[in-house]
């Protein structure tokens, strides 16, 4: 089950391949079509399954991947999965942003230096993670609260 789906324009596929790369590297499961699509597979049902898998969305946002159809229906899907969505606006201004993301906190990457990004993809990956263990600290007191009422 990813921790992260990418959703991005095959045209910044090299910004997209970085962003995974850095949050793999951080012990994360990250979706990214262009990798995690297997050769023959039928790639429309995958991609639903890995976004609804997927605790959070990571919208590179980018002059491209805003006119794509096919990043418009993920960040669609996102919204109404109710995902933690992070706009990574690398190409554009906040203020570009279409009403249907602008809402959501975003991370501006533009005219930022490299390691200006690697510190902000570091801190989305450290956000991430520690949401995860938030998540696996509740499943493991419902299940020893499940355990305690068994045993009475």
């Amino acid at each position: 089950m990813p921790d992260v789906f990418i959703s991005y324009s095959v045209k910044d596929e090299q910004l997209a391949q970085f962003v995974r790369q850095h949050l793999a590297q951080q012990g994360l499961d990250v979706f990214l079509a262009s990798i995690s699509l297997k050769q023959g597979e039928h790639w429309t049902p995958q991609i639903i399954h890995a976004l609804k898998a997927s605790g959070w969305v990571f919208l590179l946002a980018s002059k491209n991947a805003l006119a794509s159809p096919n990043v418009q229906q993920e960040v669609g899907g996102a919204i109404f999965g109710q995902k933690k969505l992070v706009p990574i606006m690398w190409d554009i201004e906040p203020r570009e942003m279409p009403r249907w993301i602008a809402d959501y906190q975003g991370v501006v990457l533009k005219g930022a230096t490299m390691e200006q990004i690697n510190t902000r993809v570091a801190q989305l990956a450290a956000d991430v993670k520690a949401d995860k263990v938030k998540g696996q600290l509740v499943v493991g007191a419902a299940f020893f609260g499940l355990l305690f009422l068994l045993a009475k």
